[in-house]
């Protein structure tokens, strides 16, 4: 309001006083525009960040800005505090900027922590039946068992087993008693984790033969899904053996045979009853399943009793054909299951629904994640497991996967250059017999083999190698040369880590480190199988040591010994070592001018043909 003051008339020296006045009015003005801004200053100090201060000088920076707000208020009303003020507000700015390095900050909310979210898992999941992994103090005696049928009995004791294991020993009685309920009442499906070599086959294989042999007939009844053909191969031995003096049939369905030869082995046509099974149990990879649903005629799944996944977190991972959708789709339409609508709660409706095929998922790195156990469709499901209930964390989602007590668990650090003389040395020098030893690419099992045949030569080192470039037939023969000691090592890849049993394999090396946790206990799980002790050894460099054991820890496992190998134990092998090389070389490059003029051959051999042909047109 000083702009609109009116000026009377008080006599003489009119213009005097009037300037007087009009100058300090305007001093004011500019005192005041000034405070303006400085209070708009104050303000912005609020979105700035000191350094290296304590809570306490926070405050206090807080208070004199709150200060400064009130006497810029009260500016407003006296103007002669105004030099004050300005005082004030200075010493107000030189102590901040004493006290910090001043930083304009960009999102304040960033720095906040976000809240987990805890997890809550499944009862099922975090209360599992706790099975002991201990293998050499066995109690359970196969003769005093009331519950095992007589049959089975003696056909176990032919076969040298006198003791189950503690996973057969509480898991088979569970599957018998829950096929002894009434039939409303389906019978609860089974996850069981347990590690290598703990007797998992014939948890299922037992119960199944025991439940199905009292109900005889010309339906396919039980069906059993593992990842490769290999096990596939391993589990049909089993399920034959143990069927003997039941009257059950069993069939292998694998991609190693014709689709029509299998064809014939499973179905018949008859004029009574139309297509029957010729089979009672199937044991069969995931690919071939889909392949029998869609093309064979008279196939049906109406009666299946049994559904068996070993290995699971494999099929998990990858799923061939989507065979679990087909699979359910069949059994959907074979028991007019079109809509999946709940019917209405009355004693018919009970009555006329069919119960689903009983599940059994084994594995030795079973997921506890129960997003992806969801897909398998589980009725009402129990966990039977070796890990400990406390380690299963409710907050926390924990994979625990064990090993057997019996096996001896080690790693080497070395140089990349010193790996080959180190598992030459363990190999002959150390007398290493009965090895596996694995890499992660058919390559180097290939070059790997090579090298060790031509450098133990004179100490009679037989070497064979496996891999995915080697047929079936062949995969067999190396088999049965190891299990003959016909060949001492065999190097391969991780396709024989999984499930497949190697009797009196005594050592594990890993040439190459594991990718994940899940190889690493599949592939140590080769030895230290059924109660014997064995040694597995893992090979690493120095920059591999460190994620080594971050998947070690990650598992749950306790911290693995280092074995120490000094550099004087294999120095001496520098000379034939790089003898070695050259003639692995040699040997590696013939093969590969080989491989050459043979295509080069079958090239020419084609446009002759062609040329041919064309004449004769």
């Amino acid at each position: 309001m000083d702009l609109f003051i009116i000026n009377r008339y008080n006599g003489e020296n009119v213009d005097e006083d009037l300037i007087d006045r009009e100058t300090k009015h305007l001093q004011r003005l500019k005192q005041k525009i000034e405070e303006r801004k400085k209070t708009h200053e104050t303000q912005k100090v609020l979105d700035v960040i000191t350094l290296k201060q304590d809570e306490e000088k926070v405050l206090n920076t807080k208070k004199q800005v709150h200060v400064e707000e009130s006497v810029s208020l009260d500016l407003k009303d006296d103007g002669n505090n105004d030099l004050t003020d300005e005082k004030k507000s200075e010493k107000s700015k030189k102590d901040t900027n004493e006290k910090g390095i001043e930083f304009k900050v960009l999102g304040l909310n960033d720095f906040e922590k976000k809240s987990k979210v805890q997890r809550v898992l499944p009862h099922w999941l975090s209360h599992p039946y706790s099975v002991s992994k201990n293998l050499q103090n066995l109690n359970c005696k196969v003769e005093d068992q009331t519950w095992l049928h007589s049959i089975l009995k003696t056909t176990l004791l032919n076969e040298g087993v006198t003791h189950l294991f503690p996973v057969q020993e509480q898991v088979i009685p569970f599957i018998l008693n829950e096929h002894k309920l009434p039939y409303p009442l389906w019978p609860h499906d089974i996850c069981v984790s347990a590690p290598t070599g703990s007797g998992k086959t014939l948890t299922f294989v037992l119960p199944i033969i025991q439940v199905l042999m009292n109900q005889l007939g010309h339906y396919i009844r039980a069906l059993i899904v593992l990842p490769v053909q290999e096990l596939a191969v391993q589990v049909f031995k089993v399920c034959k053996k143990y069927c003997t003096n039941t009257g059950l049939r069993t069939a292998l369905l694998t991609g190693s045979t014709p689709l029509q030869q299998e064809q014939q082995q499973l179905m018949k046509y008859t004029e009574s009853l139309g297509w029957i099974s010729e089979v009672d149990i199937i044991v069969c990879t995931a690919g071939r399943l889909v392949e029998h649903l869609q093309n064979t005629e008279g196939f049906s799944l109406k009666h299946l009793k049994f559904l068996v996944i070993d290995e699971a977190d494999r099929i998990m991972d990858n799923i061939q054909n989507d065979w679990l959708y087909h699979m359910d789709r069949h059994i959907r339409h074979e028991n007019e299951l079109t809509s999946n609508k709940v019917p209405h709660l009355n004693w018919n409706s009970i009555n006329d629904q069919k119960s689903l095929p009983h599940k059994l998922l084994f594995s030795a790195t079973l997921t506890p994640d129960p997003e992806l156990l969801e897909q398998w469709g589980l009725f009402q499901p129990k966990l039977f497991s070796v890990a400990p209930i406390s380690d299963f964390d409710g907050s926390n989602l924990i994979k625990k996967y064990t090993t057997p007590d019996e096996l001896i668990e080690n790693y080497v650090v070395c140089n990349a250059e010193e790996k080959p003389l180190i598992l030459f040395h363990l190999l002959v020098e150390k007398k290493w017999d009965k090895v596996l030893c694995f890499t992660n690419s058919a390559q180097s099992v290939h070059r790997l083999a090579v090298l060790l045949n031509e450098w133990g030569k004179e100490q009679c080192l037989k070497v064979a190698e496996l891999s995915s470039a080697l047929d079936r037939s062949s995969r067999e023969k190396v088999l049965e040369k190891f299990k003959q000691s016909e060949v001492n090592v065999i190097i391969s890849t991780d396709a024989l880590a999984r499930g497949i049993d190697i009797p009196d394999c005594n050592y594990v090396v890993s040439y190459d480190p594991p990718r994940n946790i899940k190889t690493y206990v599949h592939r140590v799980g080769r030895t230290g199988r059924a109660g014997r002790i064995g040694q597995a050894v893992t090979i690493l460099n120095h920059n591999q040591l460190n994620m080594f054991k971050e998947q070690i820890q990650s598992s749950g496992k306790s911290e693995i010994n280092q074995l120490e190998v000094s550099e004087e134990s294999y120095s001496h092998l520098f000379q034939s070592y790089e003898s070695a090389i050259q003639e692995t070389k040699q040997i590696i490059h013939t093969e590969i001018n080989n491989k050459v003029k043979k295509s080069i051959e079958l090239k020419r051999g084609m446009k002759k043909k062609t040329r041919k042909r064309k004449h004769n047109e």
